[in-house]
């Protein structure tokens, strides 16, 4: 069956690369998107974005059909980079639609069979509901400026592969942070591994659901080295670990593994915006320390000194537990290999 996100592929960083391209000769995205011959869609969407619309806000680019087809695209190109992504396209967590009351059951009816005359008992159903209310993630990449106007396969392979890298994290990091409240329960794990796993079975299995594990990378190496028959989960991308999905997230804090319920917890990444700049002034850390509540003082780099270009790639996304037994967290997890005698 022909794949119907094909076409819409390389469509991103098709966009970056005019972007940058306008940016550095004043020309406008429409005349770039002739001269230089790009793929319909993205040629179709550089020729949307005049007048009041921008491709930097995602809830304005979510309105192009085009940009709409090449956000999926995109997100489905992640692979096992993401494990928010990952697990709403295999169908695990539950899809809901963005700025819409949603649901979640506790409590399922329950049939009976009854003969006639007699009562037919039904049971209650407890709704919790809650607003999936959009967010937005931001995913920043520094690139020089000759990778990304180089029209090589080679080169767009390698910006189309940083892209994604930062956009998996960017979204990763988002859905911890929504999801993981003070109210989550939370527990700190012990050298008994089989102990620590029970508590969160115990705590979000109700041999109804659809469960998975979400695992921060140390974690994950951890559990690989498990040599006593729980030990097939992989170090990296999308796995199993007691025979349900395993996703290893660089989105979580070190030493957390989380164990949630995918029918009770409703999700949605509906759109990404893009834009550039040649102009701005980057700290290059993973953890800035200059921001507007107690700057620290640090290093900078002009990008218009270096000849860089940073590109922003937002997602709006949503995510929320419909219970309180949707999701549990096991902290400072350090199992130590198993070693079969």
């Amino acid at each position: 069956m022909q794949n119907p996100h094909a076409e819409y592929a390389g469509t991103i960083q098709s966009l970056v690369r005019a972007l940058v391209i306008a940016e550095k000769t004043g020309e406008t995205t429409a005349d770039i998107a002739d001269r230089l011959r790009l793929p319909a869609p993205a040629a179709r969407i550089l020729k949307s974005a005049v007048g009041a619309g921008s491709l930097g806000d995602p809830a304005w680019a979510a309105q192009l059909a085009d940009m709409a087809a090449a956000s999926s695209a995109f997100l489905q190109g992640l692979g096992g980079r993401s494990a928010f992504a990952a697990l709403l396209d295999q169908g695990v967590i539950t899809r809901a639609p963005l700025r819409s009351r949603v649901g979640a059951v506790s409590e399922g009816v329950v049939g009976a069979v009854a003969g006639e005359g007699e009562a037919r008992p039904v049971s209650r159903m407890t709704l919790n509901g809650d607003a999936l209310l959009p967010q937005q993630a931001d995913a920043i990449v520094v690139l020089s400026r000759e990778v990304i106007e180089n029209s090589s396969a080679a080169s767009q392979a390698f910006v189309s592969r940083q892209l994604r890298r930062a956009v998996a994290r960017a979204l990763d990091a988002g859905f911890y942070d929504r999801l993981v409240t003070s109210s989550t329960p939370t527990f700190a794990a012990t050298d008994n591994h089989a102990a620590d796993l029970k508590q969160l079975l115990d705590q979000v299995n109700t041999g109804e659901g659809r469960l998975c594990w979400i695992a921060a990378p140390d974690v994950a190496n951890s559990i690989s080295l498990l040599n006593d028959g729980r030990g097939s989960a992989s170090p990296e991308g999308i796995s199993e670990f007691l025979n349900l999905p395993f996703c290893v997230s660089a989105g979580l804090t070190a030493g957390v593994l989380m164990l949630l319920d995918g029918d009770k917890i409703v999700a949605d990444i509906e759109s990404l915006g893009v834009d550039i700049s040649r102009f701005a002034t980057l700290q290059m850390n993973d953890e800035p320390s200059m921001d507007v509540t107690a700057p620290t003082a640090t290093a900078t780099v002009s990008l218009w000194q270096t000849n860089s270009v940073a590109i922003k790639i937002s997602a709006l996304f949503g995510v929320v537990a419909g219970t309180a037994d949707a999701i549990a967290v096991l902290t400072d997890v350090a199992w130590p290999p198993v070693v079969s005698g």
